[in-house]
């Protein structure tokens, strides 16, 4: 979704669009869980604008499907995505960053303000939130999806689910340190 910040008017700017399935997927590929969309995800944003700067809400649900990191069973996740971000011009941002002709090498070139964290830059007279929103939905994702608490897993000797049933198999994993003393007789 493309914004012309001379849309946005005094009273603010309300757009809402639908995210597909496809362009959902591209989102989420490459996350170790192995996210899929289930459904297209549904964005609504205010924009206001502060001077130069404009402020962006938004939120959306994501509808997806990964395997249980410790069953594989598939699990259903609706991933809630809500932020607040302040976009400000990459001319003004510069400025207001205190960067030196150095290439900002000083002893505080690595920190950051925490202001800054929510914010982030835009050139020109159109804004593109899809980027915007993929970051969001990246950040809102569980890093390690699990069907329930409680899961038990699978069985490291036969493959089981012991959320199914119990094995039976003899998953006692001796310390190393101690091998050796188990051929010792006394």
């Amino acid at each position: 979704m493309r914004v012309n910040i001379d849309e946005i008017k005094e009273s603010g700017l309300r757009r809402a669009w639908d995210v597909t399935r496809e362009q959902l997927d591209e989102m989420v590929a490459g996350d170790p869980a192995g996210y899929r969309a289930r459904g297209p995800a549904h964005v609504e944003t205010r924009l206001e604008k502060l001077e130069r700067r404009v402020r962006v809400e938004a939120t959306a649900k994501a509808e997806l499907q990964a395997a249980c990191g410790r069953c594989l069973v598939p699990v259903k996740l609706d991933v809630p995505v809500e932020f607040e971000l302040t976009l400000v011009p990459a001319d003004e941002y510069d400025d207001a960053a205190g960067t030196e002709k150095d290439g900002n090498k000083s002893a505080t070139g690595g920190s950051f303000d925490l202001g800054a964290a929510e914010e982030d830059t835009y050139s020109g007279k159109v804004i593109d939130l899809d980027p915007i929103v993929r970051e969001q939905v990246l950040l809102a994702l569980p890093q390690y999806p699990v069907c329930t608490d409680a899961c038990k897993g699978l069985c490291p000797v036969c493959g089981a689910n012991l959320n199914d049933r119990e094995c039976g198999c003899d998953r006692h994993v001796p310390d190393p340190r101690w091998a050796g003393l188990k051929d010792v007789k006394l």
